[in-house]
């Protein structure tokens, strides 16, 4: 039976090989041009608008905190990336405090917040959002009719157009229904699965 393939899906396929070239040489871009950054820039430099740098940046950061507490008092699937957003800026805030502060008498300061905030909430948030999308992943893995451990995180694959055409393999038997339904359940109406772990968590 020949398969047809959604323009949608051709788009998807676009996008990513653009997204592809365009993150590979920003990755070759940026290897030469911290060498050359090591070399040239100096190691101490006075600048303007150092507070609003500073407040502007804190503010970034109370706004990831707000946006992943938010989501997490209402239990939504988005709570996972923004709460790596908030562990990633949670770890600038650290590393930028420290290296500034090496050499004045706010480092032990920097030292203690760091050590006490902003690393250990990082860890716990990274620690969040890797369990929650394990628990989603195990919930897609059963609804889509698999049996045995899900695969872990780091293997599964992106989910795409091909990933459902492999689905649809689980069930090419016309009589396999109850198949079939495991398979349209997990397409739903594109949140059936958030909904299902929202749910029991």
């Amino acid at each position: 039976m020949a398969i047809s393939i959604h323009p949608s899906h051709t788009h998807a396929q676009s996008m990513r090989r653009i997204l592809l070239i365009v993150v590979t040489g920003s990755l070759v871009f940026l290897i030469p041009w911290i060498a050359y950054l090591s070399v040239s820039l100096p190691s101490s430099r006075e600048v303007d608008q150092w507070d609003i740098a500073w407040v502007g940046f804190d503010f970034a950061l109370v706004g990831a905190i707000g946006m992943t507490a938010w989501h997490a008092w209402r239990r939504r699937q988005v709570f996972i990336p923004w709460a790596m957003i908030t562990g990633t800026l949670l770890i600038c805030d650290a590393w930028f405090d420290i290296v500034l502060d090496w050499n004045s008498p706010d480092l032990w300061f920097a030292l203690l917040s760091a050590g006490i905030g902003e690393l250990p909430l990082a860890a716990l948030l990274f620690y969040a959002a890797r369990r929650l999308l394990r628990l989603t992943i195990e919930r897609a893995w059963a609804l889509t009719g698999h049996a045995g451990p899900a695969p872990r995180v780091s293997r599964v694959e992106l989910l795409t157009a091909t990933n459902w055409l492999r689905l649809d393999d689980l069930a090419t038997d016309g009589s396999d229904v109850q198949g079939r339904a495991r398979i349209g359940a997990a397409r739903g109406s594109g949140n059936g699965v958030a909904q299902r772990v929202d749910a029991e968590a």
